[in-house]
């Protein structure tokens, strides 16, 4: 199988450069300024085409915005876009008519099935009414999946009812047999009442068949309509993800004052030594002290100077225990116990190492 073919087969499609500019040629935007949105924008390469393509040409400001599940080509695609984010399209919370067009190829595939469903739809259903909502009233849409996938009576009679200027085209003939992709354009009604047009309806859902779309539907690169995309009316104020990043909860954690107080209050002690006693030191205290190292170092001057340095040892020792009953009978048994011992070995102005215990 070709690698297109795998690719499509696994249900990520780039949108070919090519055809991307034949699609350039079929749009402008009106005004000076706008948001275009790509929701499933894998690298985002066709986003950033058209928008340097309708800039260059009609004098604009288009801020582009993607998402993309993908960790890799989400780093990609915030190389090119205005503002990415890598998470799942669902988890996306996103303002309402605010984009001036979206952009949409989706994955080919199924959603998740919900509680109490009896089948899950296609994703090419799922995202194309999701995506309308993210579309401002007269804004355009660029929808793109297979060919038969038109027939679907769901996408049929959405497309139907929401759009209006619309048209079906598909790939030009260096890319339609390798892709069997079709693109269709149409600008959101801006009316709530939305009726079907049962003529579309019916020319969509005759798509199935492969002869019917080579025959009836023109290619990309003969349409000579153009849709003129809407100015952005308000900000896109809302465009986040449900789905926190990792890498953000443990930046949050790590510089939070509680985590500080919590590390302040849990490192180990530093044992502080020097400077005379308060009482005189007797030869046990000396012996703890030279056990446990708090007077490891340095001793003296001149030429009572030492290198000191305490150490505790300790070992496991077995003794004999004999025990006399009221009978008069004797009974041993051995007991292991603990023995510890202090070790201090000085170093003398001299250069003699002494052992002593």
């Amino acid at each position: 199988m070709s690698h297109v073919g795998n690719k499509l087969l696994s249900g990520f499609f780039a949108f070919p450069e090519r055809q991307g500019k034949h699609l350039a040629k079929l749009i402008k935007q009106r005004g000076n300024r706008a948001a275009w949105f790509d929701p499933t924008c894998g690298e985002g390469a066709i986003l950033n085409q058209l928008s340097i393509a309708v800039e260059k040409s009609e004098d604009c400001m288009i801020r582009t915005y993607g998402v993309e599940l993908d960790k890799g080509r989400f780093q990609k695609a915030e190389q090119v876009l205005d503002e990415v984010i890598n998470a799942p399209i669902e988890s996306m919370v996103v303002s309402n008519n605010i984009f001036s067009l979206v952009f949409l190829n989706p994955p080919y595939d199924y959603g998740i099935k919900g509680a109490g469903d009896d089948k899950a739809d296609r994703k090419e259903f799922l995202e194309l009414e999701r995506n309308t909502r993210y579309l401002a009233p007269e804004g355009i849409l660029v929808y793109v999946i297979p060919s038969y996938r038109f027939a679907d009576k769901k996408i049929a009679r959405y497309l139907s009812s929401h759009f209006e200027e619309t048209e079906m085209m598909r790939f030009s003939d260096e890319d339609y047999k390798d892709f069997r992709q079709c693109v269709f354009i149409g600008r959101k009604k801006s009316s709530t009442f939305k009726k079907t047009d049962e003529e579309k309806m019916s020319f969509y859902q005759k798509m199935e068949e492969e002869s019917f779309v080579e025959k009836y539907i023109p290619t990309i690169d003969s349409i000579e309509n153009v849709w003129t995309i809407p100015e952005q009316i308000g900000a896109v104020k809302t465009f986040y993800t449900k789905v926190e990043d990792k890498e953000r909860y443990h930046e949050g954690i790590v510089n939070s004052p509680g985590f500080l107080a919590f590390k302040n209050r849990t490192k180990p002690r530093t044992l502080q030594t020097g400077g005379d006693p308060i009482l005189p030191i007797n030869q046990g205290q000396m012996a703890l002290l030279l056990a446990s190292g708090a007077i490891n170092g340095l001793l003296g001057i001149g030429e009572t100077l030492h290198l000191i340095q305490g150490q505790e040892n300790v070992e496991t020792i077995e003794e004999e225990e004999t025990q006399i009953s009221d009978s008069g009978a004797k009974t041993t048994k051995y007991v292991e116990r603990t023995k510890r011992s202090v070790s201090v070995k000085l170093l003398t102005p001299k250069g003699i190492i002494q052992k002593l215990q």
